[in-house]
């Protein structure tokens, strides 16, 4: 499991017009990218870090799961039940090689 630090200026109208980096990463077969906003793991009074450490731990122990699974899993135990902030999850799964 790896997570992705790097990124830019968000997306947002209200950012402007920014420049953008591009950054690539090989993703084995198999392979599992999420992407989620950050009302996924930001409260009020709450520590992001500590939320982001539980869904990355939530990903180890659910990531094998079929995408479709895995977003209602991640939502359901991570989200708050009434967000102050949008959520949005993108599961993308690399297809696996079948053996011969």
């Amino acid at each position: 499991m790896t997570q992705l630090l790097e990124h830019d200026i968000l997306l947002h109208r209200s950012l402007g017009p920014f420049a953008r980096t591009e950054h690539r990463r090989a993703l084995p077969p198999g392979s599992t990218l999420l992407l989620y906003t950050d009302g996924l793991v930001e409260r009020r009074g709450h520590d992001m870090d500590a939320a982001v450490a539980q869904l990355i731990a939530l990903l180890a122990r659910q990531g094998h799961r079929p995408p479709d699974e895995l977003l209602h899993r991640t939502s359901n135990r991570l989200a708050h039940p009434a967000p102050e902030d949008d959520i949005v999850l993108l599961a993308v799964r690399t297809p696996t090689i079948p053996h011969s």
